[in-house]
């Protein structure tokens, strides 16, 4: 999505979106990405792909749709780092990703040449109902044939029909994932009679693997096997924006798991990603520094 940044009655363009996020830290810190998305063939639309492009991320599964504009959003921040948002979905590109043609007959086999698919509720949000099945069934089937799924719920209840939708929508993806990366404040908003070692339990029992619970200052709870360790967040003085703190915890974890690191290290990465960019402003920081040489001096 295009992100307008404001601040003292002016605006900063650039661009977000959860799963992107999470991509563009993955890159950062040394994984191979390749996003699979749909956008428009308008000059802010090819300012987004040229921009993953310079991000190191592959866009050849990128679903170009004639006549369509990006989606976008505005934010602002207050002086603690937290966020307002405005946006503008209802025209997103996104939403006519998975229609009938060659882009999906060719998606199975694309994703077959990945180790990892990771995805969000909100990319289930996005969808019709009819696209949110054919999604599952295709991951189901990648998984099947030894791939590796990760989801995070990131749930937004203004993108569903219903709490009881969402519920049911992001319990499907639960179990047709290997590691899933829950906010405890999400979940708690989704499902608020559940404690979080009952919300972990619940994952499991649907057949994940791995659960990564973030829970913002008060650091991640790993669970593999039934087994949790709790991680401190990496403290911070100044906060001046949480905006994708998530989404980069999840860059930084899978950039050592799917590297083959233990999930704690992976956490701990997670973490020192989040803590570096609540400091900065927007969803993508904009230091060019490598990321991976940032994490490795500190």
């Amino acid at each position: 999505m295009l992100e307008f940044r404001e601040k003292a009655g002016s605006y900063t363009l650039g661009y977000g979106g959860d799963v992107f996020n999470t991509a563009v830290y993955a890159s950062r810190l040394g994984l191979d990405v390749t996003f699979f998305t749909a956008t428009g063939d308008d000059r802010f639309s090819r300012y987004l792909v040229e921009s993953w492009l310079k991000e190191g991320i592959a866009t050849d599964t990128v679903r170009i749709i004639p006549d369509l504009t990006p989606s976008l959003y505005i934010i602002k921040t207050d002086e603690t780092g937290e966020r307002t948002f405005h946006y503008w979905r209802e025209a997103s590109p996104f939403i006519q990703w998975l229609l009938p043609g060659e882009y999906v007959q060719n998606l199975p086999g694309k994703l077959e040449g990945c180790q990892c698919v990771y995805f969000s509720g909100i990319s289930l949000a996005l969808l019709s109902d009819d696209d949110k099945a054919l999604l599952l069934q295709i991951l189901k089937s990648y998984r099947g044939a030894g791939g590796l799924v990760g989801f995070d719920p990131n749930y937004r209840p203004r993108l569903w029909q219903s709490s009881a939708d969402a519920e049911a929508w992001i319990d499907r993806a639960y179990s047709i994932s290997d590691i899933v990366f829950p906010s405890y404040d999400d979940e708690v908003l989704l499902r608020p009679e559940r404690s979080k070692s009952n919300l972990i339990e619940h994952m499991i029992s649907l057949g994940v693997k791995e659960v990564v619970m973030k829970d913002g200052a008060h650091g991640a709870t790993v669970n593999i096997g039934g087994q949790s360790q709790s991680l401190t967040a990496v403290p911070v003085e100044t906060v001046v924006d949480t905006t994708a703190a998530g989404d980069s915890f999840n860059g930084g974890y899978l950039s050592i798991r799917l590297k083959g690191g233990d999930a704690i290290s992976s956490a701990e990465m997670g973490c020192k990603v989040a803590a570096k960019v609540i400091q900065h402003s927007g969803a993508i920081i904009s230091d060019k520094v490598k990321l991976a040489e940032q994490m490795g001096s500190e």
